[in-house]
């Protein structure tokens, strides 16, 4: 496939995707089945628009099958949201994340349900319509985070992801009734000394901390049900105070400067003593989930990934190449690491 229409694909799915987005918020109040659909199928639209980054052919279901003419005729059966993931972070080597994954799962379930059951009454169940956007806030919440990674991908559609961004603080008010059905939850909450923050998927001050420390925070919100991670710290760039959460790739909303996990160690480590030449401490170490490299410090003795938000009770020393690393480090000597491959892979190479 030629690159300029290699492009146009990628350039016509994009911008399909962020066309049923707008549909998926805008008609929700008066259908909201048809809202739903068109929500999810944005979702996945874009998920294979990043696929398609890497070759056309992943978006087939079957790639060692996919034949170029049918493709460009629309005649093929498309990637499963599933194997989607698994292509994305087998091929393109940048896993979602199980928080993102499971979000996008939960509306395409609901998505299945409304397209093969019927649903009498929804547009006046307020109760049901408020969980459809608590859905599509954490779903959006994760989508939005991972066009903000891909950005140099997806950076002429900035546009197009600014406008969503505030289509979807309307589309918010659904869930105020919850929030002020929940003040006494909240106030008591409070009253013991502890206090809620704004949740990034809804917006609501209803997110309840679990401090790892001053800086850092595992929070669950009470309207939508949204997880996150959040770390409190001053932008690298304007020194204005920010918020980033659930993984270390963010932009500031003050000077809009890109802010990258590197950043969040300087931040969290600047005051701690063997940090620079990695001998006295052994930090910053390696991420063995997300396999980041040099992105784990220690925080209110846990270990924090600054790339994927992870948090982990120790870290160890592989016994091949003498990185320290989160995970079970016991046979690093003959595997290795996230960082190396081992004896084993030393002596292939050799």
């Amino acid at each position: 496939m030629m690159v300029d229409q290699h492009h146009d694909i990628f350039d016509s799915l994009t911008r399909n995707a962020f066309d049923f987005l707008e549909r998926g918020i805008a008609e929700f109040d008066k259908t909201p089945k048809y809202s739903v659909i068109h929500f999810c199928a944005a979702v996945e639209m874009l998920l294979k628009a990043r696929l398609m980054k890497e070759h056309w052919s992943l978006i087939v279901s079957k790639p060692e099958q996919a034949n170029l003419a049918k493709f460009m005729a629309g005649d093929f059966i498309s990637v499963t949201l599933e194997d989607c993931r698994a292509r994305i972070r087998d091929v393109a080597g940048e896993d979602i994340g199980d928080e993102a994954y499971g979000s996008f799962r939960a509306l395409a379930n609901h998505r299945n349900k409304m397209v093969h059951f019927f649903h009498n009454g929804l547009e006046n169940d307020e109760k049901a319509k408020a969980q459809i956007v608590a859905e599509h806030c954490r779903s959006w919440f994760h989508l939005h985070r991972l066009l903000n990674r891909w950005n140099s991908y997806f950076h002429d559609f900035s546009g197009e992801i600014a406008h969503a961004d505030r289509a979807m603080k309307g589309h918010r008010q659904y869930l105020a009734a919850k929030f002020k059905a929940l003040a006494p939850e909240l106030d008591a909450v409070r009253n013991a000394g502890g206090k809620p923050k704004a949740c990034s998927a809804c917006g609501f001050k209803a997110a309840i901390p679990d401090a790892l420390d001053d800086q850092i925070a595992s929070l669950r919100c009470l309207v939508c049900d949204h997880t996150e991670t959040q770390v409190e710290l001053e932008c690298p760039h304007c020194g204005e105070p920010i918020v980033i959460a659930t993984e270390g790739y963010a932009t500031c909303e003050h000077c809009e400067e890109r802010i990258e996990p590197e950043h969040l160690v300087d931040a969290l480590t600047k005051d701690v003593v063997g940090t620079k030449d990695y001998f006295e401490t052994g930090l910053p170490a390696n991420c063995g989930n997300c396999e980041g490299y040099h992105t784990v410090v220690e925080r209110g003795g846990h270990y924090f990934c600054t790339n994927c938000f992870d948090i982990f009770d120790d870290i160890e020393q592989c016994q091949w190449c003498n990185e320290y690393n989160t995970g079970d480090m016991e046979h690093s000597y003959s595997v290795g690491c996230s960082q190396c491959d081992g004896k084993v892979g030393w002596e292939k190479d050799d």
